[in-house]
């Protein structure tokens, strides 16, 4: 699974975490892709990012963002998503500008290789 441009992603992430589907949410990225939350943890590979990103989904939070930033190079794209997650209730809990870097596969779809959540918005 991937997706056909990646100014595309941030809705196709949006769209399959808040429909709760880890398998097809996890398949947005390559088989090695790295993720991290807070530029220190990491989690590598499509089963750590599930395992990493599972509790968010099963918290009931949902995810609301888009695509603020797109650079071409080739196969590869690095995209920024703004970005927030929130509650039940509509309360926003976490919130911020991430970094990704994206690949075309031989399929022609787009994947993620690195997804940091906050890289677009820490400073360091």
């Amino acid at each position: 699974m991937g997706v056909a441009s990646p100014d595309l992603m941030a809705s196709a992430f949006a769209e399959r975490f808040n429909a709760g589907d880890i398998k097809g949410f996890v398949a947005l990225y390559a088989e090695d892709a790295v993720f991290t939350y807070d530029g220190v943890e990491k989690a590598v590979g499509r089963e750590q990012i599930e395992g990493a990103l599972a509790g968010f989904m099963m918290a009931g939070l949902k995810f609301r963002g888009q695509c603020v930033g797109l650079y071409l190079a080739g196969d590869t794209a690095l995209t920024r998503f703004s970005w927030e997650l929130v509650d039940g209730n509509g309360a926003v809990v976490g919130s911020g500008i991430s970094a990704e870097v994206q690949r075309r596969g031989p399929d022609g779809l787009w994947r993620l290789i690195i997804d940091d959540t906050s890289g677009g918005s820490r400073v360091s």
